[in-house]
């Protein structure tokens, strides 16, 4: 629902251009920016900025870097140059200022800012009156958790680390890790496409403790929009870390399949809060370094509380959701449109897809390669069996990495805080 009030901004400044290397006049400059932004294409935009900032008129320029800094998960940072496009009001419209307060919000849940949010949405709520019972609830939401602290991840150099099992659920393969509340336990999809929140179920969330905050939440899913209840625990243990104040939207089922019994997921909530993992699945463990590597290139984007991953084909700069829920990586709609004769050639015939989560299932027409190497986290990396959507299911990713990369590649390092994801071998 959040968006469709980015819209605005995709009519008020949507040109469109390709970026090339050459000497661009302002003109041009300011038109590729544009375009950039008006169609959403901020990983493209944080690559190409840097040559063109002193062609970039003012109020351009602050827009621009308030996306960049929302892409590359700077939250406060953007937040920042949010507040200050204040003052070029005149020259990007009222719609484009409003917008803005919908990435703010973002930018304040990523960081557990509830009541930044939930100011966010007053005006998001006097700007789309014909929304206000969604936005009312979301404010009901955050309103409830600003009364509470945030999550927060407790380790000791010796206790810093959690099994995580490759184990047979319905589909394939998911990454489950268990946690527990005093004698009770719950086991946990591994889920980096599980935003804002865990997920858990009702009967699960009722044997844990789980305390109901707000009794009616619309939520987004797989297969559309369902109601949720938002509740948190005071403390639970995943191996030997303490995660303290996790919060949890509490659902009937989690998806809409029998044959998966799934009691809950850990979401994006937590994992960015642990900080730098490193994710072995030949030991089956998952560790919280006592000391962080050495910085790394940001690889990963935030876009509305999901995440993303560069990747590349063919020397083509791509963006795949980071979705360990998944059982498998595949590859979009869109990726079908830059490459329809590659995967044409290759593929078999064009077959029916279903996916269950959260709201339902969806069907999706595909097309199935026998394998694809893409360069990820600058390594080949050959996924067998890769589904390609062709219709039925456009998307702003070029695709979906899932379980499979981390399966893959053996040993690798995930930082949701500072945006990067690393194959250590």
């Amino acid at each position: 629902v959040m968006r469709r009030l980015l819209i605005t901004l995709a009519f008020l400044l949507c040109t469109t251009s390709v970026w090339a290397q050459r000497e661009v006049t302002p003109q041009q400059a300011n038109d590729e920016v544009n375009g950039y932004i008006g169609r959403g294409d901020y990983v493209a935009l944080s690559r190409e900025l840097p040559a063109v900032r002193e062609l970039i008129v003012p109020h351009l320029l602050k827009l621009a870097d308030a996306f960049v800094a929302y892409s590359e998960g700077r939250h406060e940072e953007s937040n920042q140059h949010i507040a200050e496009l204040e003052q070029y009001r005149k020259e990007l419209g009222d719609g484009v200022i409003i917008t803005m307060q919908n990435i703010a919000y973002y930018n304040a849940l990523a960081v557990e800012d509830y009541a930044a949010a939930s100011r966010y949405l007053t005006t998001l709520i006097e700007a789309a009156p014909s929304q206000r019972a969604t936005l009312e609830a979301f404010k009901c939401w955050m309103d409830a958790l600003a009364e509470r602290k945030p999550v927060a991840v407790k380790t000791t150099k010796r206790k810093n680390s959690f099994p995580v099992e490759c184990r047979p659920v319905g589909d394939g393969l998911h990454l489950m890790v268990e946690a527990t509340v005093g004698r009770e336990s719950v086991d946990m999809i591994f889920d980096t496409g599980c935003c804002n929140a865990n997920c858990i179920t009702a009967e699960a969330a009722e044997r844990l403790g789980v305390k109901i905050l707000v009794d009616s939440l619309p939520l987004g899913g797989v297969g559309g929009e369902t109601y949720a209840k938002v509740g948190v625990l005071p403390k639970m243990k995943v191996g030997d870390v303490v995660v303290k104040n996790p919060t949890f939207f509490v659902l009937e089922s989690i998806v809409d399949n029998p044959s998966m019994k799934i009691e809950a997921v850990l979401g994006t909530h937590v994992i960015r809060a642990m900080g730098e993992m490193k994710i072995d699945l030949e030991q089956n463990i998952i560790t919280l370094p006592a000391e962080q590597s050495e910085p790394q290139s940001r690889n990963l984007s935030f876009h509305q509380g999901n995440y993303g991953i560069d990747f590349s084909y063919d020397g083509m700069p791509l963006v795949a959701h980071l979705d360990t829920g998944r059982v498998k990586s595949d590859l979009s709609q869109r990726f079908y449109g830059y490459f329809p004769a590659m995967v044409d050639s290759v593929a078999g015939d064009r077959i029916k897809s279903s996916r269950s989560g959260v709201g339902g299932s969806r069907e999706y027409e595909i097309v199935r390669l026998p394998q694809i190497t893409l360069n990820v986290a600058n390594r080949a990396v050959t996924f067998g069996n890769v589904d390609v959507i062709t219709a039925g299911h456009p998307s702003a990713w070029d695709g979906v990495m899932g379980a499979d990369l981390l399966k893959g590649a053996g040993t690798t390092t995930l930082n949701l805080k500072k945006m990067y994801f690393r194959i250590d071998k």
